[in-house]
């Protein structure tokens, strides 16, 4: 069975488990050596259901710049591939919500299935979340791993797992637009 062929039957047990959703699947290149796993698709992701089309796409695309990678060539995806939302009851305004642990918990299982299934050469998570899942840790911190390779078992395979900031974090906070910088130059290192 080919790797599409895998990726489409777990994209149907995960549709049958979540399916009452608006679900973004992966995209990319499956034969990629790079993934890159975020946190879960937004509102913009919902709409053109694909992962890494709103504001933290625009910075994802910087990003890929800088790496000189093409986004055809790598494979994306999320931990949650549905919107977490809450709404404000004075304005009834959506707005995205964070993963709590047992959205990562209920998803992790997917994304371990997802990640044996592209095996990619080195993993990249973007933020928290999807460092917790790949680690099945839900105490670990970005801040404590950032910007370095650390090697996972998935099943019965080694990964090498970059962690990195999520992209939207230097949206809302821009005192990691140095950190984010000298992680990626790490990384582009790794990657040549």
């Amino acid at each position: 069975m080919s790797k599409l062929e895998k990726l489409n039957n777990l994209y149907n047990e995960y549709t049958k488990a979540f399916g009452d959703r608006e679900i973004v699947l992966g995209d990319g290149n499956v034969d990629s050596d790079i993934l890159l796993i975020g946190e879960a698709p937004g509102k913009d992701e919902v709409i053109k259901k694909k992962p890494f089309v709103g504001a933290a796409g625009k910075n994802l695309s910087e990003f890929l710049h800088i790496l000189n990678i093409d986004r055809r060539n790598i494979y994306i995806t999320n931990v949650i591939k549905y919107r977490l939302s809450k709404v404000n009851p004075k304005t009834g305004r959506v707005s995205n919500r964070p993963p709590a642990n047992k959205d990562i918990e209920e998803n992790r299982e997917y994304l371990l299935k997802e990640i044996s299934i592209i095996t990619p050469k080195i993993i990249v998570s973007l933020g928290n979340v999807p460092l917790r899942a790949v680690l099945s840790d839900m105490n670990v911190k970005i801040g404590d791993f950032h910007g370095n390779i650390k090697e996972v078992i998935i099943g019965e395979s080694k990964y090498n797992l970059f962690p990195l900031y999520h992209p939207a974090s230097i949206i809302y906070n821009r005192k990691l637009k140095d950190i984010y910088y000298k992680d990626l130059e790490k990384l582009k290192n790794i990657l040549q």
